[in-house]
């Protein structure tokens, strides 16, 4: 017995020593770091910290952080920034893997007690002018009487001091399922909480974060979004009502109205579910949640070629407020309204090429593309097409089914392809290389 106590004796101060060693190294380099992120900031802030915290439970940061930006007359306060991991021996792994460029399993960054005045210069600056702003900024204050744009003044008489929040942002690699799964936790306290939750399917095991910047095309496996109100909507419905001299009820109708003209005169037009959504959490509070199951993972950049009602049943989308399903998620948009309202070039269309032909003989036609009704366009899979829609849009590509009313094309883009589902009856035109 008294050789068994030795033994585990013995072993309990290894690991002791161990830990120390381990947490000493930690202490030194997250130190180390810190302070060569202080020096690098000095062109731009002043920042300073209070001390160095690790936990065994597997994370490592810095205490009392402030920063004191150059360009503005505001201090920002974090009680803590920390780097999370499973436990202590994996945050010393991430350590390595990051120095050699690799993708750690899993790790997390938190803020706790992030603390930002509303008097100073970052959130009390003056709103930018009409010349900058977008039409689709500054809609949470459309009906709010003569206040146009909430910032720091109109904050504080909504009553809040100052903004105090904690946040986690984080993944984990899913390597038996090859998927990465991102998660975001904030709460801003008497205002908001924000859970969200991305499931990204990669389209191979993903090794290095180059890779992972330079390689993958992610594709959006799951989503869900939740929205708790913790208090500004109440707030912002009595300060605003009051500024506009009605009762809240009236507010929030024509608040509702004038962002549904808004949205409709700039390309984006919601259909009664989500305006009715949009009015129930407005005036109930409580929850809004938006999930997305796709029925097979899809690149979110395709989206924008698809009509509003397929990107919806291909995202496999749906909406919550508090515990009330919304079953109509109509919704509709013109993309060239859309990118003029926010000041983006359209994209421009790529000079076609002409097909090359091998010749074997003078005697063989060249092919040329040839008006075909769009009920025909089954009778050419494999074949290159021009398809017109009612939108405007033109799409060049190869046909690849056409069944149940719709057409698929896969058409060449500056990263690669993207086989797009259009609706038949949505056609205008349909040209056929032959």
């Amino acid at each position: 017995m008294r050789k068994l106590t030795t033994v585990v004796v013995a072993i309990l101060v290894a690991l002791a020593l161990i830990a120390g060693g381990v947490g000493g190294y930690l202490w030194y380099s997250t130190k180390q770091q810190a302070d060569q992120l202080v020096t690098m900031a000095k062109p731009f802030a002043e920042i300073s910290y209070g001390g160095i915290e690790i936990s065994p439970a597997g994370s490592v940061g810095v205490n009392r952080v402030r920063i004191m930006p150059h360009f503005v007359n505001d201090a920002i306060s974090i009680g803590a920034i920390r780097l999370n991991a499973p436990n202590i021996l994996a945050l010393l792994n991430i350590r390595r893997q990051l120095s050699q460029g690799q993708l750690p399993e899993a790790m997390s960054v938190s803020y706790h007690q992030f603390e930002l005045p509303l008097h100073g210069g970052i959130l009390g600056a003056k709103p930018a002018t009409s010349q900058e702003r977008t039409p689709f900024e500054d809609l949470d204050a459309l009906g709010c009487g003569p206040v146009t744009h909430f910032s720091g003044n109109e904050w504080q008489e909504m009553g809040y001091d100052n903004f105090v929040s904690n946040m986690t942002t984080g993944y984990r690699l899913d390597s038996a399922r090859n998927v990465l799964n991102l998660r975001v936790d904030s709460h801003t306290r008497d205002w908001a909480t924000l859970n969200l939750d991305v499931g990204l399917a990669l389209t191979k095991p993903s090794l290095s974060l180059k890779e992972l910047d330079t390689s993958l095309t992610p594709k959006l496996a799951a989503l869900e979004f939740v929205l708790r109100d913790d208090g500004f909507n109440a707030r912002r419905n009595n300060y605003c009502a009051a500024k506009a001299g009605k009762p809240i009820d009236a507010y929030i109708a024509d608040h509702v109205r004038l962002v549904v003209e808004r949205l409709r005169a700039n390309g984006i037009d919601p259909g009664p579910g989500l305006i009715d959504a949009y009015q129930r959490y407005l005036t109930e509070g409580g929850q809004l949640t938006i999930s997305a199951a796709p029925p097979a993972p899809i690149n979110p950049a395709e989206l924008q070629f698809y009509q509003p009602e397929d990107a919806i049943k291909l995202l496999g989308l749906k909406l919550k407020v508090n515990d009330t399903a919304i079953s109509d998620l109509t919704l509709r948009w013109d993309a060239t309204k859309v990118a003029r309202a926010l000041g983006v070039e359209p994209e421009p269309v790529e000079a076609e090429t002409t097909e090359a032909v091998v010749t074997q003989a003078p005697a063989v036609p060249q092919k040329s593309y040839h008006p075909t009704p769009v009920g025909e366009l089954g009778q050419h899979i494999g074949r290159i097409a021009k398809l017109g829609t009612r939108t405007g849009a033109q799409y060049r590509g190869q046909l690849e089914a056409f069944a149940e009313g719709m057409v698929r094309i896969t058409i060449r883009k500056p990263g690669g392809t993207a086989t797009l589902s259009l609706r038949s009856n949505d056609i205008t035109s349909a040209q056929v290389l032959y």
